[in-house]
């Protein structure tokens, strides 16, 4: 099997919407599928699967879906059990916090009980097109444009942001560890309006949402560091205690973090390195 996984910066004129683009590519020369476990992701995005669409099984319920050859996703809160299939390939728009809100114009926690919604429904011509030039790309700079390409067509529709969308990206620079009264005061707004505001935004509350930035950088931390230590997992990504960060993985995951390094060791798949500032 090849493996490859390459992140880019998008176009200047999309780097206030656009945290990232992300090309992946996974060929089973024996035909065979590959599944791992996946983190919950503090990141919305845009997915394009021009060739095998990936299965997600969820680690509570079991239940499996199919994902669309263009899949919009909001709110990530639980782990997945992700197969892909012997000719896979991804290019994923990964947006900046709130920018998918700004753009589809609906809130995030509608997404909270579907998932996923199909691309090509929302986007119409624009996503067919963007599948289909994928399929004929003959490298990855050439998907990268593709994917800036379907980004700048639409840019009009963008809604301009608010005094909340310049905060929100605090919480991902601090690792999830910073004071919600410092963002709400940042924003310039009451309590009550923030609230309301980010959940509309983010599809979760401001609260759950450090608590799940602060997860997924643990599960990053081990994922990129086999050989580091739970303990110091803990300590890096500031858990009071190695047990407050055993509830998160419990909440998120379903599983304890040695169940997870199991996991890891089986099959490791590095592709939320760059949601971070």
């Amino acid at each position: 099997m090849t493996n490859s996984q390459l992140f880019f910066s998008p176009h200047p004129a999309l780097t206030s919407v656009v945290n990232n683009i992300m090309i992946g590519r996974n060929v089973a020369v024996d035909r065979s599928y590959r599944s791992f476990q996946f983190p919950p992701l503090p990141e919305h995005s845009i997915m394009f699967f021009p060739f095998d669409v990936p299965t997600v099984e969820d680690v509570f319920t079991h239940r499996k879906r199919s994902l669309y050859p263009c899949t919009v996703t909001g709110p990530q809160t639980e782990c997945t059990i992700l197969s892909l299939g012997p000719h896979h390939l991804m290019v994923k728009i990964g947006f900046q916090p709130g920018a998918l809100h700004r753009l589809l114009g609906s809130s995030m926690t509608e997404m909270m009980t579907c998932r996923d919604y199909d691309g090509e429904a929302i986007f119409g011509r624009d996503a067919q097109q963007a599948l289909e030039a994928c399929t004929n790309a003959k490298d990855f700079g050439t998907l990268k444009s593709i994917a800036d390409d379907f980004m700048l067509g639409l840019r009009s529709v963008i809604r301009r942001p608010l005094s909340i969308d310049y905060v929100i990206p605090e919480i991902l620079r601090s690792g999830g560890m910073i004071k919600i009264d410092s963002l709400v005061k940042n924003a310039c707004m009451s309590n009550r309006q923030f609230e309301r505001v980010f959940k509309d935004r983010m599809g979760v509350s401001a609260k759950f949402y450090c608590r799940l930035v602060r997860f997924t950088k643990a599960w990053l931390l081990k994922e990129s560091n086999p050989r580091i230590t739970w303990t110091k997992v803990a300590h890096e990504c500031n858990y009071f205690d190695q047990m407050h960060m055993i509830r998160d993985f419990k909440v998120f995951a379903n599983a304890n973090p040695k169940e997870i390094s199991s996991a890891l060791e089986q099959h490791s798949f590095l592709a939320v390195k760059r949601i971070f500032y």
